[in-house]
């Protein structure tokens, strides 16, 4: 198995290797037995708890908290505080999904949530492994290239140039 290699946040590690060994979101529900597996599969006690608690703070979230960006028309227009935050190519990015149809307003404001939870320095590998742990919560159906795309934050390498 290629480990991922982040930037901010070991804990992605963790992250990468659940969503190989979990294609559904509901398996990830007994917290002790994703634990024991983590524990045996070599990763760091404190990443594993990171981990698991930004998952479950994931898994946890109520889409229609962010519902009414489902309605909006125009563009998102990111705060001071979110600019500073996201770099151009991690809104970008976002951008990108949202326009190739991977994203919608709810599920976009989601992946911008959870990245905003991150500590600073969120690389573009991080953020699509965030936008992909997001989207594989809400069980989205991805279009391949999209999908393909997110999925080099998995594996580690490029799919598309």
């Amino acid at each position: 198995m290629m480990r991922l290699s982040c930037k901010v946040w070991p804990m992605f590690d963790v992250l990468a290797f659940l969503f190989e060994q979990y294609r559904d979101p509901e398996a990830c529900e007994d917290r002790g037995q994703l634990l024991r597996l983590l524990s045996a599969a070599g990763f760091e006690e404190d990443d594993i708890q990171d981990a698991l608690d930004w998952l479950y703070s994931v898994l946890d979230a109520d889409e229609n908290e962010f519902a009414g960006a489902d309605f909006s028309v125009g563009m998102r227009i990111y705060t001071e505080a979110e600019q500073e935050r996201l770099s151009p190519d991690v809104r970008g990015m976002i951008q990108f999904l949202e326009d190739n149809g991977a994203l919608k307003g709810s599920s976009r404001e989601m992946v911008i949530d959870r990245l905003l939870a991150l500590p600073d320095g969120i690389s573009l590998m991080d953020a699509k492994l965030v936008a992909l742990i997001v989207l594989w919560s809400l069980k989205a159906e991805l279009p391949v290239l999209i999908g393909e795309e997110l999925m080099d934050a998995v594996h580690g390498e490029p799919t598309m140039q």
